[in-house]
């Protein structure tokens, strides 16, 4: 390993999700986040899948666009599940 290499940013906290630490209201808010975005994950690509569909297009190339979209939306999760958290908060 090298040394002059360091993170800079911790993103694990294992202390502070233990289960005696969890409360209603974050396993509240975590529910509503998490829905939230799996229906923004889903929703739009597969309503663009649909809609290219019926209009006519191809189905692979339908799918394909849906399936960049997905991908594209879940490039930005983080910030999706940040926006959400603080709309639930």
């Amino acid at each position: 390993m090298e040394q002059g290499r360091r993170h800079s940013k911790q993103t694990l906290k294992f202390a502070a999700q233990r289960l005696d630490n969890m409360t209603p209201e974050l396993l509240a808010k975590s529910a509503w986040v998490s829905t939230g975005m799996a229906l923004i994950f889903s929703l739009p690509p597969l309503g663009l899948f649909i809609g290219l569909y019926e209009a006519g297009t191809n189905i692979g190339i339908a799918a394909g666009i849906g399936f960049g979209l997905h991908f594209a939306t879940l490039a930005f999760s983080r910030k999706i599940a940040a926006g959400l958290s603080k709309l639930f908060d």
